[in-house]
């Protein structure tokens, strides 16, 4: 369909569910594509780095292989550059990017995604000054990500975050914020705040509207607030259940919102996660900037005729 093209793989060793062994059948499936070279963060530098390299040299199609941390980083330079492709070999713990898109975790599952040449382009936005394709959290969802133990999530993958969540909340108390959408100001107290661009039903701290739409031009924000373990265990299952459902979150526990602009400062500075990334602690700005990034996705499933 689209015949030879010069393709990169930026390849992050090591995180997450990374094996040798999904990496070489990744170089020999995009190999088949055309032009192939290969980059491995660290040894050859950091993803954002690697991926402007693969610019220079001329690829059109830049394939992620790691988690979202890595998948963001080398986003961020494909960031509003035209005739160039964001792909993903989800293998990392989340994966989280690659699941809003329902991309396949199996190796030759994904390079048939990629093969198969069907993209969208998608909005993306700047969170204190980075770029960000997924999400940004402040207060306990950010903590539950940036602390989770490196050896429970490669053992448990996900659900080292829903311990690590379900440890801190017990102890956790809501702070107090304020925040601007779009120039409006409010102040509330929160347990934690989520900004996301695009979020699977596994995160469920940003999953307060039913859909999170990718290129709509906004943010979606929600909000949690919970004292103690049992409020926050009742608070965790509505939201996965409505996720789940396709339903918008409801109850005095949760409250969701859409603007393009937000800013949250904490009266107290709290911890901040960027795209699975520590990302400090203190305020929190996020921009969108619209249908900025093109991505290779799995093609859409064929609309079922309505019977007469």
């Amino acid at each position: 369909m689209y015949g030879s093209m010069r393709t990169a793989l930026i390849h992050a060793p090591g995180g997450g569910s990374a094996s040798d062994a999904d990496h070489e059948r990744a170089a020999v499936r995009l190999g088949e594509l055309g032009d192939l070279t290969v980059y491995v963060v660290g040894r050859d530098g950091d993803p954002d780095v690697l991926a402007r390299r693969a610019l220079d040299a001329g690829s059109t199609l830049v394939v992620a292989q790691g988690g979202d941390g890595t998948t963001s980083a080398v986003a961020s330079a494909l960031v509003n550059v035209d005739g160039v492709a964001l792909a993903m070999l989800p293998a990392g713990t989340a994966n989280s990017i690659a699941g809003f898109f329902e991309i396949p975790k199996d190796v030759d599952a994904a390079c048939d995604v990629i093969a198969a040449g069907h993209e969208r382009v998608i909005d993306t936005a700047v969170a204190n000054g980075r770029a960000m394709v997924l999400l940004a959290a402040i207060g306990l969802h950010a903590e539950a990500i940036v602390q989770a133990d490196p050896d429970r999530k490669r053992e448990l993958g996900l659900f080292a975050y829903v311990i690590e969540g379900i440890q801190r909340a017990g102890a956790s108390e809501p702070f107090e914020i304020e925040l601007w959408a779009d120039g409006q100001q409010q102040v509330a107290k929160v347990s934690g705040l989520t900004i996301a661009n695009l979020a699977p039903r596994s995160s469920v701290f940003a999953r307060g509207p039913s859909h999170l739409i990718a290129d709509d031009g906004l943010l979606d924000v929600t909000l949690v607030r919970f004292e103690g373990l049992a409020e926050a265990a009742v608070t965790t299952l509505h939201l996965a259940t409505s996720a789940l459902a396709g339903a918008d979150a409801e109850g005095d526990n949760v409250g969701w919102f859409r603007a393009r602009h937000i800013r949250v400062r904490p009266r107290v500075p709290q911890a901040l996660m960027i795209d699975g990334e520590d990302a400090g602690r203190g305020e929190l700005e996020v921009i969108c900037v619209p249908r900025s990034l093109r991505v290779r996705v799995p093609l859409p499933p064929p609309e079922i005729p309505q019977l007469p």
